[in-house]
């Protein structure tokens, strides 16, 4: 099964480019964030909030719980409008 996006998401994931780019594209893709939401939550968050954030993609070598995911999506819904409720 695969993810639905966002049409403005999908056009504005990075290509090409170094690895900051490698990593802006997984982090609008997990969320389904464009560029401009990302700036938000980073301007916008506590440094906890953006750990818990982060922490909701997982590790380079492990899976994220249930509940870091949660934690995530709980981060972006409180500063996206896209899904505030």
């Amino acid at each position: 099964m695969s993810k639905n996006l966002r049409k403005e998401v999908i056009e504005g994931i990075p290509r090409s480019g170094g690895i900051t780019d490698a990593i802006d594209g997984t982090i609008y893709s997990f969320y389904n964030i464009t560029s401009e939401e990302l700036d938000i939550i980073c301007n916008d968050s506590t440094d906890e909030e953006l750990s818990y954030f982060l922490d909701g993609m997982g590790g380079y070598s492990s899976k994220p719980t249930y509940s870091e995911i949660k934690k995530g999506i709980e981060i972006r819904n409180k500063y996206i409008d896209y899904y505030k409720k």
